[in-house]
């Protein structure tokens, strides 16, 4: 009886979240106006503004795009030939030089532009990497291949820096990866660990999301995850939300130690009830900024674990990959992808998406931590 009444009262809840979406607010700013959705914007120092295409709607064509003048012309980045994967044509070399499935890109601590590819492990053992490209050049600075690493039913999703050390969420199986950014040298940790992999299936706007391939409830295990400012944590969580943090430090070590590799679980922690989540960001004061995919707000977890509300709009519809700029404004991608052909949609729709797709910016009055990017 007890276990029905708490049933009960999750759906009722889930429902009602809907209608917490009704608020209008003046402070959001129109920064890009796309006919595509995007799932990530990043901002150079100079100004320049690269993007994340999710082809969730039907569309085909580049996956990561520089924003050229006052029109939103999208250009594809680096090039053509890097965004023109054709899985039933290309080889397991073109695979490694090719963006055959990205997941996220942005500016890092160094200023170059890092794309994570997930690849397509299964076909294309070399598809999974991350890639740096020098912005002056415009060309790659470096790829490191990942494939032996994520293995073939591993997928990666998103990435941070701390000093030589790089880590990636992977969120098919659930786990955290560690690149010592210097040598190439990674490894697969917390694989498993309840702390990387997700409870509850994805929601948005007061709905649990199924998979319109599969029918089932779709679960995505390690997705978002901040380093502190001053490198001591790495926070991270599943899509569903339920954030934790580790010390970086064992981490690190556990990245050439096996003995501390098998020790992590006991060192992780967890940190806030967040909800289902689809981006976050960190300031230089360590607050941690994420989206609630179901009230359409943008709320901020302070170090000491408190959240605040910084802003709920209608508009914010699946806000992922946010992104903090040098002038104290958080970008923020309302990607609609709950509504496209990833999830299944009511009347057997293929994608339920209301063009166009705005990116949007608010005054947040912090600046990025140095850490972070540049």
């Amino acid at each position: 009886m007890i276990g029905s009444r708490v049933l009960i009262g999750f759906c009722l809840a889930l429902l009602s979240q809907a209608e917490v979406t009704k608020n209008y607010d003046r402070r959001l700013k129109t920064a890009i106006t796309l006919d595509h959705p995007t799932t990530g914007a990043s901002i150079s120092p100079d100004g320049r503004t690269f993007l994340k295409i999710a082809h969730v709607d039907g569309t085909t064509g580049s996956q990561i795009v520089e924003v050229i003048g006052s029109n939103h012309t999208l250009v594809p980045y680096p090039d053509e030939e890097w965004n023109s994967w054709n899985a039933s044509k290309d080889t397991p070399t073109d695979s490694e030089n090719k963006f055959a499935s990205t997941n996220a890109q942005r500016i890092g601590p160094d200023g170059k532009l890092w794309v994570v590819d997930s690849g397509n492990l299964q076909r294309f053992p070399n598809s999974s990497k991350l890639i740096s490209f020098d912005l002056e050049t415009n060309k790659v600075d470096r790829i490191y291949y990942l494939g032996n690493v994520t293995t073939t039913d591993g997928a990666l999703n998103d990435v941070r820096f701390n000093g030589k050390y790089a880590y990636l969420t992977e969120y098919a199986i659930g786990s955290i990866i560690v690149l010592d950014l210097k040598t190439g040298h990674a490894r697969m940790v917390l694989r498993g660990h309840h702390s990387v992999v997700a409870s509850m299936p994805l929601s948005a706007e007061g709905q649990l999301l199924r998979s319109s391939s599969t029918g089932q409830f779709q679960y995505i295990h390690a997705d978002q995850l901040e380093v502190s400012p001053g490198g001591e944590y790495l926070h991270y969580q599943p899509g569903s939300g339920y954030m934790s943090r580790i010390e970086t430090r064992y981490l690190n070590e556990a990245l050439h130690n096996n003995t501390m590799a098998e020790l992590l679980p006991s060192y992780v922690e967890p940190f806030s009830l967040t909800p289902s989540t689809g981006g976050t960001a960190i300031d230089s004061e360590g607050n941690i900024y994420y989206s609630d995919g179901d009230r359409q707000e943008i709320r901020v977890l302070a170090p000491n674990g408190t959240t605040t509300l910084l802003v709920r709009d209608r508009r914010l519809l699946w806000i992922d990959a946010l992104w903090l700029d040098t002038q104290r404004r958080l970008w923020m991608c309302a990607s609609q992808l709950n509504r496209g052909d990833l999830f299944l949609q009511s009347g057997n729709q293929t994608n339920t998406i209301k063009k166009p797709i705005y990116v949007y910016t608010i005054d947040v009055g912090h600046s990025p931590p140095a850490l972070d990017h540049a």
